[in-house]
C-alpha cells in the first residue's frame, strides 16, 4: 500500500503542483506552526495556553518516537525518488534519513489545528482544519519524504494529544502544570541515549514549558478582548524572544547550549513576555 500510493504521487509531479504542495508543506513546518502557536498564546489567553501545551508536548513525543523507531525514509530504501527542493522556508534536503516515523508535519499540524478547533468550537474551523491537514499530508507524499503509514501515525498521535489536553483543560485544569512536568522529565530521560538535535530542541521546549508556565500563571494579565492594545503584545513578545534566540546564534553549537537555547526561549516567550505585558498593561 505504501509503495502504490507513493508511486501515484511520484507520477503526478509537475512544476505547478510542486509550488502548490510546497506551500502546504511549508504550513506544516515545525517553526511555522510554533510561530503561529506562540502568537495565539500571546493573544488568546487561556485557550492560547492550551494550544501551547498541545503543540510542545506533541512535538516532544514525535521526536522521541522518531529517534527510537529510526525508520528509513522512502527515498533511502529506493521506494521512490525524493523531489529535491531547497528554499529559505522549506527544504527536502536537510532531513534525517532515519527519522521517517511518525511524520512531524502530520503530527504537528493535526495537533495544532485540531486543538484550535476543539477550543474554538466553531463549525467553520473544522471546515478549514480537515482539508488543510489532508493537503499537508499529501504534500509529504508528493515530495517522497514519508510513507503513508508515517502520516497516519502522525495524524492519530496529533489528534490524541489535542484531545488529551482538551480534557485536561476542561476537567483537570489545576493539574496541567504537574502533567507537563511529568512529560518533560520523561522526555529528558531519552536525551542521553539519543542526543539528536530534534530531541534536544523539543526537550528544551518541553522543559521550558514545565518550568516557566507555572511562574507565568502568577503574572498573567488579561487585557480586555476588545482592546487594540492587545496587538502590541506581538512586537514586544517577538523582540524579547528574538533577543534571546540571537544570543545563542553567536555561541558554540554544542549539546548543552542547544538544549539551553530552546529552554530559555520558552522562558522569554512566556514568563518575560508576560511580565512586560503586565508592566505596560497591554
Amino acid at each position: 500500500m505504501d509503495e502504490i500510493i507513493l508511486k501515484f504521487f511520484e507520477g503526478i509531479r509537475s512544476p505547478a503542483l510542486t509550488v502548490v504542495f510546497g506551500i502546504f508543506s511549508t504550513l506544516g513546518e515545525g517553526m511555522i506552526v510554533s510561530g503561529i502557536v506562540i502568537l495565539l498564546y500571546w493573544l488568546w489567553g487561556r485557550a492560547g495556553e492550551q494550544l501551547l501545551f498541545t503543540a510542545v508536548s506533541s512535538a516532544a513525543l514525535n521526536s522521541v518516537l522518531k529517534v527510537t523507531v529510526a525508520r528509513p525514509r522512502p527515498y533511502v530504501k529506493g521506494v521512490v525518488e525524493r523531489l529535491d527542493v531547497d528554499t529559505p522556508v522549506f527544504s527536502t534536503r536537510e532531513l534525517g534519513d532515519f527519522l521517517s516515523f511518525p511524520s512531524g508535519h502530520a503530527q504537528t499540524s493535526s495537533a495544532a489545528l485540531v486543538g484550535s478547533s476543539l477550543r474554538l468550537k466553531k463549525w467553520w474551523m473544522w471546515l478549514l482544519t480537515i482539508p488543510l491537514i489532508l493537503l499537508i499530508l499529501c504534500s509529504r507524499l508528493y515530495f517522497g519524504v514519508h510513507y503513508p503509514t508515517d502520516l497516519l501515525a502522525g495524524l492519530a498521535l496529533g489528534v490524541a494529544v489535542a484531545v488529551f489536553w482538551e480534557i485536561i483543560f476542561r476537567y483537570a485544569y489545576r493539574s496541567r502544570h504537574l502533567i507537563m512536568l511529568f512529560f518533560a522529565a520523561a522526555v529528558i530521560c531519552f536525551i542521553p541515549f539519543f542526543p539528536e538535535k530534534d530531541l534536544l530542541m523539543t526537550g528544551g521546549l518541553l522543559a521550558g514549558a514545565a518550568v516557566f508556565m507555572p511562574l507565568t500563571s502568577l503574572l498573567r494579565y488579561e487585557a480586555p478582548k476588545w482592546s487594540w492594545k492587545r496587538l502590541l503584545r506581538i512586537p514586544i513578545g517577538g523582540l524579547v524572544a528574538g533577543m534571546v534566540y540571537l544570543v545563542f546564534v553567536f555561541l558554540p553549537d554544542n549539546t548543552g547550549l542547544y538544549f539551553l537555547r530552546w529552554f530559555l526561549l520558552v522562558g522569554a516567550a512566556t514568563l518575560l513576555a508576560n511580565a512586560l505585558f503586565k508592566l505596560f498593561r497591554i
